[in-house]
């Protein structure tokens, strides 16, 4: 009983070590591996921003873009200076998201304009007793903007397909760039995944119309109102490179303190590329109110 008594102890010892001890730590990842992986999560996150923007360039592409565009900004810089070369890779790097980043703010605004016309398109069809195949028809006849018509006249066809609606729905709502678009597709994902018969759409869609309306009626009512302001931050923008240009080839002595000293190949005239550049960014985000 002894021996038995001694053996119990020590597996309980034995139990309770193993359970205080930490276990052991899985294997940390790989450099290679954490490398494809921040690889994958750029492609991922370049293919959503290119679809936003409806361009038709592959991930890779737009990536080599991103490496090449810093190399030739930093380049060109570098016939002036250091310092302007360092500036141009630090502008260069930020220049294709820029480009990319203003497509899909100019499909938002197009989507934007649209999303009533489809909204009512839509509640009309579903009113009259139309399925949901009806809706989608009604809203690629109703839209006027190239994109979204093509993206209702796809799920039409997938739906023809025999591919569940909801999936096809969720596949372009990827690409939506437009938040009252984007606020369709959710009402219609919901709708379709908890197969609501096509009548309660319309109740749902005319309340989302009506919010449509008023979020165009104030975005028109700010990019009416900050027009003048963008006209003038890309006036200023142009002109004083403009101005800088048209001195070096009128009169190169005026300017020769900048573009001959060290002082202002150094200081200088980084400095007013830095200045110019960080008011054209302030500029943009500050008159994109309707954003």
């Amino acid at each position: 009983m002894e021996l038995i008594g001694a053996l119990a102890a020590g597996l309980a010892i034995f139990a309770g070590l193993m359970a205080v001890l930490p276990t052991r730590a899985q294997p940390a990842p790989g450099l290679g591996q954490r490398v494809r992986a921040m690889y994958a999560a750029r492609i991922g996150s370049a293919r959503a921003l290119l679809a936003q923007a409806r361009l038709e360039i592959s991930p890779r592409s737009y990536l080599a873009l991103s490496v090449l565009a810093p190399i030739g900004f930093g380049a060109m810089g570098f016939l002036l200076s250091v310092p302007m070369a360092i500036l141009g890779l630090v502008v260069g790097a930020f220049v294709p998201r820029w480009y990319v980043r203003y497509l899909v703010g100019s499909e938002a605004r197009a989507a934007s304009d649209d999303a009533p016309r489809v909204l009512r398109a839509m509640v009309n069809r579903a009113a009259a007793g139309g399925t949901y195949p009806d809706l989608f028809a009604a809203a690629a006849e109703g839209a006027r903007h190239r994109w979204v018509k093509a993206d209702f006249e796809e799920i039409l066809g997938r739906y023809y397909a025999n591919e569940p609606p909801a999936e096809a729905l969720v596949e372009v709502r990827r690409r939506q760039a437009g938040r009252n678009l984007a606020l369709v597709y959710d009402a219609l994902i919901t709708l379709t995944r908890t197969h609501q018969p096509a009548s309660a759409a319309a109740e749902v869609l005319g309340s989302l119309s009506e919010a449509a309306r008023s979020n165009q009626s104030i975005a028109r009512q700010a990019a009416a109102e900050s027009r003048g302001l963008r006209l003038q931050a890309a006036i200023l923008a142009v002109v004083i490179p403009a101005l800088f240009l048209y001195l070096s080839v009128a009169n190169t002595e005026l300017i020769g303190p900048a573009m001959s000293t060290p002082v202002g190949r150094y200081l200088i005239l980084p400095a007013a590329a830095l200045l110019e550049v960080i008011g054209i960014v302030l500029s943009w985000r500050v008159t994109r109110l309707e954003a």
